[in-house]
C-alpha cells in the first residue's frame, strides 16, 4: 500500500478503526457483548453503546488489540514504518512513542509473520537451489562451515519462485537431508554446491534429480549454479547488519520476516504485514 494511502487511512481514528475491522483486527458489534441486545450503535468516536444495559466498549474487547492503547491511526503509521524496515529507534522518535512500546509492536509484528511463514504448507519443486549459510558469531578466526559460535540456516529456493529457509541444529547430511524432503516435491532437480553433506542426495535418485557445481573451479555450469540462494543470502545479511547483533533466541523471527518479505516481494506487503498481526496471542 502506497504511504499516501496510509496517511488518508490515518487522517481521523474513525478511518482507522473502520479499515481495522475490514481486516478483522477490530470487532465489529451487532449484538451487547453483556446482555446480547441488538439495541447497539456509537455514540461517540469509536466506542459502541447497548440502549438496553446502558454499557459501553471498545472495539478493541475481544480482539487481538484488546490489551494494547495505542491509537488506531498511529498504529497504522507504526506498520508502515516497519514495512519500511525504519528501525525501532526511529520509529519511536517520528511518532512520539516511546522506544520500548514501538519495540514491542515491532517484536508482535514479527511474531505474527512468524505464524503466517510456519502455516505455509506448500512445497516447493521443479528446479531448486539448496545451501547452508551461518549467521552471527564472532568474527575473528574460522569463517563459513565450523565456525564458532554461528547459527546453522538451511535455504532452499525455487528458481523463479519462493525461498524457505530454517535455522538447524546442525548441517549433517541426515539433517539437510529431511528439509529438503519436507520442503521440496518429489520428482525435483535440486542444485547444491559440493558440500559433503549433499552426497547422500545421491542414493535418493528415484526421489530427486541431484546436480553440482564444483565452485572451485567456476560458479555456473550451464543450468546447474547456485546463484539464486546465495543471492538470499546476501539479501539477508545485507539487511540483518543493521541490528549490530541479534539474541539467537528470536534470531528465527528475523530470519523468518525475510522469508517473508522475500517471497511477498511483489504483493502489498503492507496489508500482509497487518492481516498477520491477527495471529498474535
Amino acid at each position: 500500500m502506497e504511504i499516501m494511502k496510509v496517511v488518508q487511512l490515518a487522517v481521523s481514528e474513525e478511518k482507522a478503526c473502520a479499515y481495522l475491522q475490514s481486516l478483522g483486527l477490530l470487532r465489529v458489534y451487532k449484538e451487547c457483548p453483556f446482555c446480547g441486545s441488538w439495541r447497539v450503535g456509537w455514540i461517540r468516536r469509536c466506542i459502541y453503546k447497548c440502549y438496553k444495559c446502558k454499557r459501553e466498549w471498545s472495539p478493541r474487547l475481544g480482539s487481538v488489540l484488546e490489551k494494547t492503547r495505542i491509537n488506531y491511526s498511529r498504529l497504522l503509521i507504526l506498520v508502515k514504518l516497519f514495512e519500511l524496515e525504519v528501525s525501532a529507534h526511529r520509529a519511536s522518535k517520528e511518532l512520539g512513542m516511546s522506544y520500548s512500546t514501538v519495540y514491542s509492536f515491532y517484536r508482535k509484528f514479527r511474531e505474527g509473520i512468524y505464524k503466517c511463514v510456519k502455516a505455509e504448507s506448500k512445497q516447493l519443486g521443479g528446479e531448486v537451489e539448496a545451501d547452508e549459510s551461518y549467521f552471527g558469531g564472532r568474527r575473528r578466526g574460522k569463517r563459513g562451515r565450523g565456525a564458532v559460535g554461528k547459527i546453522h540456516v538451511f535455504g532452499i529456493i525455487e528458481r523463479e519462485g519462493a525461498v524457505k529457509v530454517e535455522v538447524v541444529p546442525d548441517v549433517r547430511a541426515e539433517t539437510l537431508l529431511n528439509e529438503i524432503k519436507e520442503k521440496v516435491k518429489r520428482g525435483s532437480i535440486i542444485y547444491t554446491d559440493q558440500y559433503r553433506a549433499y552426497d547422500t542426495l545421491v542414493t535418493h535418485g528415484d526421489y530427486f534429480q541431484h546436480l553440482r557445481i564444483n565452485k572451485e573451479q567456476r560458479f555456473v555450469n550451464g543450468k546447474v549454479y547456485i546463484n539464486g540462494i546465495e543471492g538470499f543470502w546476501s539479501f539477508a545479511k545485507e539487511r540483518l547488519m543493521k541490528f549490530h547483533g541479534i539474541s539467537s533466541k528470536y534470531f528465527v523471527y528475523y530470519l523468518k520476516e525475510l522469508e517473508f518479505r522475500y517471497n511477498h516481494r511483489n504483493e502489498d506487503l503492507y496489508t500482509l504485514i497487518l492481516t498477520s498481526f491477527s495471529l498474535v496471542d
